[in-house]
């Protein structure tokens, strides 16, 4: 046996029967020579969706992933990338809600009831029930909770805020998204109207401009959903990643028409949609400490992305439909 594990390539062949954790975190710990094969591999490394797949269907490693997607524009056919399971787990519904229909819309406070808050059994059971609704609520209100709660979120979160960490490296799926699909609506209040009318702002925006490695990033998405979600004018910043399909509830069907433009070109879009929702369910201004929000969450690694809108929509009569008490986390 340990004649065999010291030929790279079976050590190869049998690393990729480990699941993604084992691989990732105890494997490369066993001896240096395990973690040159683990880093070196180009199988391995797509396993751990560090290195982009081809996007031929005919060239997939059938080891690694034995029922490939693809998703090909040019055929308008899609066959659903495969998000990554580890990101899934780690950051829940928030960033992968993949319900087949009902797509919750989150505020900043959904941070706060991510997976990696410590003590939450709830948040854990959310990983294993992939359901058409979030396990767990958009989050406490922030003013809301003591000290020691924030000190133990403080605490967590440093762990996987910290510089270097591994996450940020990995794609979103295999194969990667082309692009990042950005949907911002924008409520126009200097009309005198309550909510609306609005402008939707869309764009795509390339991973390749923004890093070294081709293919979108976890830390790419991560810190553009972190950033909007904190700093903005209104009461609210709401928002949602949409992967794969158009899905309902849209605050308008002009937002929902932007969206499906979009996803002709990629398959994952983040919306936006910045409001003044005081009045609806006692909603305060979210984050209350933007400062705070920032420290607890924003990544050491964090690379600020300016996106420039490319497509300016102006809505002037439409009325938004979307029931908020039935959709709002």
């Amino acid at each position: 046996m340990e004649a065999a594990l010291s030929i790279p390539e079976l050590l190869e062949a049998i690393l990729l029967h480990l699941d993604m954790a084992t691989l990732l975190v105890s494997a490369t710990r066993v001896s240096k020579a395990w973690q040159t094969v683990i880093n070196t591999s180009i199988s391995i490394q797509r396993a751990l969706y560090f290195e982009p797949i081809p996007t031929d269907a005919q060239s997939y490693d059938q080891k690694v992933f034995p029922k490939p997607c693809v998703y090909s524009a040019s055929a308008r056919e899609t066959r659903y990338p495969i998000i990554n399971p580890l990101l899934k787990k780690r950051f829940g519904h928030c960033f992968f809600d993949t319900g087949e229909f009902y797509g919750y819309i989150f505020r900043a406070n959904s941070f706060y009831s991510m997976p990696w808050r410590p003590n939450s059994s709830r948040n854990s059971q959310a990983m294993t029930v992939d359901d058409l609704r979030p396990a767990f609520p958009g989050g406490p209100q922030t003013a809301e909770m003591t000290p020691k709660e924030l000190d133990e979120i403080q605490i967590a979160c440093e762990k996987f805020t910290r510089k270097g960490a591994s996450w940020r490296k990995m794609l979103v799926s295999q194969p990667p998204p082309p692009h990042l699909g950005y949907l911002f609506m924008d409520e126009d209040f200097d009309s005198g109207h309550f909510y609306g009318p609005h402008w939707v702002w869309t764009t795509l925006v390339s991973p390749t401009a923004h890093s070294q490695s081709p293919g979108l990033r976890m830390g790419m998405l991560y810190d553009v959903v972190q950033y909007r979600a904190g700093h903005h004018e209104y009461t609210s910043m709401w928002f949602r990643v949409v992967w794969n399909q158009a899905r309902e509830p849209y605050n308008t069907l002009s937002s929902q028409a932007k969206c499906r433009e979009l996803l002709q070109q990629t398959n994952v879009v983040v919306e936006f949609y910045h409001v003044d929702d005081e009045v609806f369910r006692g909603h305060h201004y979210e984050p209350p400490d933007v400062a705070a929000f920032d420290q607890r969450f924003r990544s050491e690694d964090y690379q600020h992305i300016d996106i420039q809108a490319h497509e300016k929509t102006w809505n002037g009569s439409e009325m938004p439909w979307l029931d908020r008490e039935f959709s709002v986390r």
